[in-house]
């Protein structure tokens, strides 16, 4: 071989481990990265189930506590007039005129924790849309408050407020829902 014709292939080789070096680096620091992620993706994993893990105890107590008050009522109907009533209540004490009322569709809420079964970890919904006309802020407000204390299960699911012409007046139509369990209501005794 020439001289020349060595030294050329000597560039040509260098040249060919040059790429073929470079190609295999790159391939190396793109899966050290995907590894890297995914070892930071378990990690975060791992603190999360540790914390969940920690947490077991205080989301325990919540769960006994759902138990303990949920409202058990006997039919869907017995629970719409409890909140008709309740939700009429309120609407005295704050002095607040309910202008309209209608009853919306049953649903049934599953569990986070197990969509696929319903009992016993369900809860049913009876819910009612309230129209209001000129009702004044203060209280608008002060009602939305005296109706969802965490005992009552009770909770407005939508609301839309519209200016009235009068000052701090609103029109506003309420969902107002209560949730509930269909079972056997205790049954009230007449005590002597």
């Amino acid at each position: 071989m020439k001289p020349r014709e060595k030294a050329l292939l000597i560039a040509f080789c260098a040249l060919f481990g040059l790429i073929v070096g470079g190609g295999i680096l790159v391939f190396s620091l793109k899966k050290y990265r995907e590894i890297a992620a995914d070892n930071d993706d378990l990690r975060s994993r791992i603190e999360l189930m540790e914390t969940t893990i920690a947490h077991g105890e205080e989301w325990q107590r919540k769960s006994e506590w759902v138990q303990s008050n949920v409202p058990v009522f006997g039919s869907r109907q017995e629970a719409s007039s409890r909140l008709i009533e309740t939700i009429q209540k309120q609407a005295q004490a704050t002095g607040i005129t309910i202008s309209g009322k209608e009853f919306l569709d049953r649903e049934i809420i599953a569990a986070p924790d197990n969509p696929d079964a319903p009992p016993p970890g369900f809860f049913e919904k009876a819910a009612i849309k309230v129209t209001l006309n000129g009702v004044k802020e203060k209280e608008l407000f002060a009602w939305m408050h005296a109706i969802q204390q965490p005992k009552s299960f009770l909770g407005i699911t939508r609301l839309q407020i519209v200016p009235a012409n009068q000052g701090k007046t609103v029109n506003c139509e309420v969902d107002i829902a209560q949730f509930y369990r269909e079972g056997q209501a205790p049954k009230l005794t007449k005590a002597n």
